[in-house]
């Protein structure tokens, strides 16, 4: 199952880049984070745009390390930047940097509900 976490704003493809180098940065999630891209539109440059960043967490506890991961992240930013966090059922919630103590249980309660829904 994936986490698909995107950025709302003018500040949006920097911070996802930022957080892109985090998460791959943690040891834990190693190989399971990837970035989605969406094809450049007529006033941009040749190339794809980062879109978001997708973290697959299946079993194994990697749900627990990236709401973890996220968390300090949040923390370390400066702009106030909006993110969407959408669930592998296509659930979309909103978080900004601010609410950095909101994202752990957010991201536990995505990884809980689609894995109660698999068994």
């Amino acid at each position: 199952m994936e986490i698909r976490i995107g950025a709302i704003g003018d500040e949006g493809v920097g911070e996802l880049t930022a957080l892109l180098q985090w998460l791959r940065a943690e040891r834990q999630l190693s190989g399971l984070v990837q970035p989605a891209f969406r094809a450049a539109g007529p006033e941009e440059l040749s190339g794809g745009v980062l879109d978001a960043v997708i973290v697959a967490v299946g079993s194994g506890g990697f749900g627990v390390v990236l709401a973890q991961s996220l968390t300090a992240w949040l923390k370390s930013r400066r702009p106030a930047v909006k993110f969407t966090i959408t669930s592998p059922e296509g659930v979309t919630e909103h978080l900004e940097t601010a609410e950095a103590e909101v994202a752990a249980p957010l991201i536990e309660a995505m990884v809980r509900r689609a894995g109660s829904g698999r068994e």
